[in-house]
């Protein structure tokens, strides 16, 4: 049964997947009702008070309160069972299809106890026994999610073994046949540490023995001789990705295409944007003004865009200190940003770029005052050795540019349009954080004009 709409309306505003927190519930329309099991799956659709409308995926189980099905209970193993089988499930008006890749291993009648992850915001990630993670996705759009995508393409059509294979997927099927992804299974990575945790942990110990001198990038890359070597290994990883997802030519999805004059122009435009939106969101903190980048784009000119990850940080990683590597995770992308947007083909340099400025942010976060010297000398020694690490794998590739000097001027475009976003997100939500990306797009303005 489904509460009421004006309490559906309320719980859904309190969740932390609700993308439209900023904005006021004016309509909740029940669009699908689909039982799995005693689970009441509810595709709604909301209305803001802005007019814009978004479909939510809302799972509910059995009694009178309202209670999110995924906090327990048999529903998330009946998703996966349902990828295995490669079942249908049929609701009012459309229905919920599993499809199984290759790669598949779920046993058959066997109990798998659910642990729901904490943290996430947009969807919500459950672990099903030693098994599988099941990523549950709460609003729904037309296509297909990139998480099912480029983890199936890496899966089925590529030999990457540096990310979780893809067990399947649930989709959305409504009654005129569009789809959208609703759930992802990938197999269950064990032994390994979230990498951001890992890095800044390292980094606490190395500042614990290094002193805060100005400049002294030598003895403080002697001492952090283990972190920088797992980030170089982190270069090579990333790169092998990008080659990965530029190695087959007979997939519309995913097939490289020559980089013509009209995305240069719409990057460009777009790192311009990105900067005059970062000014107005801290107008006092002197935002340097927007550089003339197409030049430096230039650099692109001819080679290749394809997919990339599109949301690359420490924080989308895992470490696995027993072999020293890396595992990287969550192909989603910006959940904010439109489906669409999301699977374009661009330059897979700004995966390079947003760990750039994820090693920035590990820095300054470890080190015990914000202006601490050391921050300083960590971001260039371990930037050096995460780019080397990149450009060995990486050096011919048909997607970076040909010489040193192009490779790393378009990287500081990428650089900059990064850091200015992340300008407007502190500005918003952690403006005591504000100074780490104001002073990385500084820095990287002044390394584009230089």
């Amino acid at each position: 049964m489904i509460p009421d709409s004006e309490r559906l309306a309320a719980w859904i505003s309190a969740q932390r997947w609700f993308a439209g927190k900023a904005h006021r519930i004016a309509r909740v329309q029940v669009e699908d009702r689909i039982s799995v099991g005693d689970v009441m799956l509810a595709i709604v659709r909301l209305r803001l008070d802005d007019a814009s409308e978004d479909r939510y995926a809302i799972p509910l189980a059995p009694g009178g309160d309202i209670t999110d099905a995924l906090e327990g209970g048999e529903y998330p193993s009946a998703l996966l069972a349902l990828i295995r089988d490669s079942g249908r499930i049929g609701g009012e008006q459309g229905a919920i299809v599993g499809h199984a890749t290759r790669a598949v291993r779920v046993p058959h009648g066997t109990a798998l106890r659910a642990r729901r992850l904490s943290g996430e915001q947009s969807n919500t990630s459950v672990v099903l026994g030693d098994v599988a993670i099941l990523k549950h996705f709460r609003r729904l759009a037309a296509g297909p999610n990139p998480e099912q995508e480029i983890t199936g393409f890496l899966t089925e059509r590529t030999t990457f073994t540096h990310a979780p294979r893809l067990y399947g997927h649930v989709e959305y099927r409504d009654a005129d046949g569009a789809t959208s992804t609703l759930v992802v299974a990938h197999e269950l990575v064990t032994g390994a540490d979230d990498g951001w945790a890992w890095v800044v942990d390292r980094l606490r110990e190395v500042f614990g023995r290094v002193p805060a001198r100005p400049d002294d990038r030598d003895g403080l890359a002697a001492v952090a001789a283990v972190p920088l070597g797992a980030l170089e290994r982190l270069g090579e990883r990333t790169a092998a990705l990008h080659v990965a997802l530029a190695s087959v030519t007979g997939d519309a999805a995913f097939a490289p295409e020559p980089i013509a004059p009209a995305d240069i122009a719409r990057w460009a435009n777009d790192v311009q944007r990105q900067i005059a939106t970062a000014a107005a969101a801290a107008p006092t903190r002197g935002i340097p003004d927007a550089p003339d980048v197409r030049e430096a784009l230039g650099a692109l000119l001819g080679r290749a865009k394809t997919r990339h990850h599109g949301d690359f940080h420490l924080g989308q990683t895992l470490y696995r200190a027993a072999d020293d590597d890396w595992v990287l995770l969550d192909f989603e992308g910006e959940p904010l940003r439109p489906l669409e947007e999301r699977r374009q083909k661009t330059s897979p340099l700004r995966d390079v770029a947003g760990m750039l400025r994820s090693i920035d942010y590990a820095g300054v976060t470890a080190a015990p005052d914000p202006g601490d010297a050391r921050a300083t000398a960590w971001r260039d020694v371990a930037s050096v050795a995460f780019v080397r690490g990149y450009r060995r794998v990486a050096h011919d590739a048909a997607f970076v540019p040909r010489s040193e000097t192009g490779f790393a001027r378009a990287v500081a475009v990428f650089v900059i349009e990064k850091a200015a976003y992340e300008v407007v997100y502190e500005a918003s939500h952690r403006p005591e954080w504000l100074g780490i990306p104001v002073e990385g797009l500084r820095l990287a303005v002044a390394a584009l004009a230089a």
